[in-house]
């Protein structure tokens, strides 16, 4: 007999973007496991949607969508604007007012919906994912009243220690949220070890009540893929996919600035091309416009996850960027070990952590500080000799290493810590 787990994300399926790929995969994974998932999410108003999405998703999954009346309507596209609208401007003043964040606003509404279905006393357990942070204090509403129900608590980026928030009374208010929330529930995992470790030291939590499920792939979407010789006068096809937003789009002007170097030499777009797939800040804009105009840089608005996979499949190179602080030392981005499962070379520009540690252990490909403009440069130079030179674009990682970050693995681990936590 299969037992019943609550799941509160904020995001979820049909929306299309990086932060439901987690929790889709558990909610598809945990009926194998003994696990029925009960999802309570937002009702999709607006942003990029993936539809393709829902058919990862058990036939049987029993969804509450609550919806957020604060929320932008309107479908979007996820493509980049040179000047932020009025409206978005209106959304980051609130996001800077609302704490723990702009969520906050649903959650009321959220928590009734919740408890109105824990009344039916078939769920054995709580499992809440951020960000955003708001629905941790939904678990920690849901929690004080029902206070022998088991609360998993799963943090995919650093909470109040996030190094963008610079104003001390907003990180002490941010501080009391997440200790609050810590302090309540069974059992916290997170994404990397560094954001463990993080959570110990910052608040003095015990070793056996935070581990680390770390983000994967699931080889189940991912195209065959048979790495061949590049074709020679073409150019070397270097593909970012995802989000450069805040400090990790920052994160990007040495990239710019190496390839402006890389121009100065002679090197054109017929050399390299760099395509960006997916949503970025105006600062990225503003730096890839003098390459846009001679094709050495192409921006492409976000596309469906198939889509993705196929741009992954056509490139040369996979560009990885982490920013160049705490988050970017302590977190990695889901698409890392998608990148690990295609086997192409990994261009990382990033700090050292996790992410550094990781590509150097699986020998992915190369590993850049950011900042960094001479190195960056020189790999670059490097990459391209070797297109011309048509070596294989193969970087196979182990299949010991591969199998740890299987989603179907990392479902089971989490399987394992509910089992714990009802035990108990």
């Amino acid at each position: 007999m299969q037992r019943r787990v609550l799941v509160l994300a904020y995001d979820f399926p049909p929306r299309g973007a990086t932060s439901v790929f987690r929790v889709t995969k558990f909610v598809r994974y945990l009926p194998e496991f003994g696990w029925q998932p009960v999802v309570l999410t937002a009702a999709v108003r607006g942003g990029v949607r993936d539809e393709a999405l829902l058919d990862q998703l058990p036939p049987d999954l029993e969804i509450i969508r609550v919806s957020n009346p604060f929320a932008p309507a309107g479908a979007g596209t996820g493509a980049h604007t040179a000047t932020p609208s009025l409206q978005a401007r209106l959304r980051q003043q609130l996001r800077r007012v609302c704490i723990p964040d702009a969520q906050i606003l649903w959650l009321p509404a959220a928590v009734r919906a919740a408890a109105k279905r824990l009344s039916r006393g078939d769920i054995a357990a709580l499992f809440t994912t951020a960000p955003p942070y708001s629905v941790h204090l939904g678990g920690l509403w849901l929690k004080r009243r029902n206070p022998h129900l088991p609360w998993l608590m799963d943090l995919r980026d650093i909470w109040s220690e996030n190094p963008a928030i610079t104003n001390l009374i907003t990180y002490k208010l941010q501080r009391a949220c997440e200790a609050a929330c810590l302090q309540a529930a069974d059992h916290i995992t997170t994404a990397t070890d560094g954001q463990r470790q993080l959570l110990r030291s910052a608040f003095g939590l015990a070793s056996a009540r935070v581990s680390t499920i770390t983000n994967g792939f699931d080889s189940a979407d991912l195209p065959s893929i048979q790495a061949a010789p590049p074709e020679r006068g073409t150019p070397l096809r270097l593909t970012y996919i995802g989000s450069l937003t805040d400090n990790r789009a920052r994160a990007t002007r040495g990239l710019f600035v190496a390839l402006a170097r890389l121009v100065a030499s002679g090197v054109t777009g017929r050399d390299i091309k760099v395509r960006l797939i997916g949503v970025f800040d105006q600062a990225v804009y503003s730096w890839s416009q003098p390459f846009a105009t001679t094709g050495m840089v192409e921006i492409v608005p976000f596309m469906a996850q198939a889509s993705a996979y196929a741009e992954i499949a056509a490139a040369d190179v996979l560009l990885l960027v982490a920013s160049d602080d705490r988050e970017g030392r302590l977190s990695h981005p889901n698409k890392l070990f998608e990148y690990f499962a295609v086997g192409r070379p990994i261009l990382a520009l990033a700090p050292e952590g996790d992410v550094a540690r990781l590509v150097r252990a699986a020998q992915a490909g190369e590993v850049v500080a950011p900042r960094d403009v001479e190195g960056i440069a020189a790999v670059l130079v490097h990459l391209i000799a070797r297109h011309k030179a048509s070596v294989p674009n193969n970087q196979s990682v182990d299949a010991a290493t591969l199998a740890r970050f299987e989603r179907r693995e990392l479902t089971r681990q989490l399987a394992a810590r509910l089992d714990a936590l009802v035990r108990s």
